[in-house]
């Protein structure tokens, strides 16, 4: 997380031309990225790019992730999400389950419509990983940037990623990148959900090493790279 502030503000329609299903304190919206290369129907392979708390989809490890994965021939979305100083955890994370269900379901038709393969992905950081258990039953590959291992202090339902996550056996493994200097990541139980496990010395909860800006951009590079890897 990046502080206690809870206020996104963003707008936007959603791939379908409609807004996700909102509650009372979070509005969420899906827009198809400004800088596709391709249009949603022209290619079976689907990404969801999802922000963390005050940790935009604009913000480095986001964007160039949606960059590269563009650059590859994927159809990106992004999630928007405005929040109210009155949200808790759980909603949050059930409003977001809606959205991956309302996301997935579209992006299938649309590739479907494209005559390729369905490939989806969804690219998560922060707050937005804990929609994984969701999308591990629903057999989404899923990339876990800085993923909640240990609660935040100041989320009073203690929300985590279960880790081993029960249920999970026949889910694609995900992809998890972090800092070893992150106070919500634990190393041990990212390896009882996964193989793939990058962990980044001295980076803190952005992925970033505090006054080190070279170490911090390669570790920017680094990641990416991971994101493409994994996405194949």
């Amino acid at each position: 997380m990046h502080g206690k502030a809870v206020r996104i503000d963003m707008g936007g329609n959603s791939t379908d031309n409609k807004r996700p299903t909102a509650t009372k304190n979070v509005t969420p919206a899906v827009t198809p990225w400004g800088k596709n290369r391709v249009k949603n129907t022209e290619t079976g392979k689907h990404v969801l790019i999802m922000p963390g708390i005050g940790y935009t989809v604009d913000r480095p490890l986001l964007y160039w992730s949606a960059q590269a994965l563009a650059a590859n021939g994927w159809f990106v979305d992004r999630l928007d999400l405005k929040l109210t100083e009155s949200v808790e955890f759980p909603e949050m994370i059930a409003c977001m389950e809606r959205v991956v269900d309302e996301w997935r379901d579209a992006a299938i038709k649309r590739a479907a419509e494209s005559g390729e393969e369905a490939q989806l992905l969804v690219v998560t950081k922060s707050l937005s990983t804990l929609s994984y258990p969701h999308s591990a039953k629903l057999g989404l590959r899923v990339v876990l940037l800085t993923p909640v291992l240990n609660p935040p202090p100041f989320d009073k339902h203690k929300s985590i990623i279960p880790a081993p996550l029960p249920g999970a056996a026949g889910s694609p493994m995900p992809l998890i990148c972090a800092g070893d200097a992150d106070p919500y990541y634990d190393d041990a139980k990212a390896h009882l959900l996964t193989d793939h496990v990058r962990t980044y010395a001295g980076a803190n909860h952005s992925i970033e090493v505090p006054d080190d800006w070279q170490t911090s951009l390669d570790y920017l590079k680094q990641v990416t790279q991971a994101i493409v890897d994994y996405a194949g």
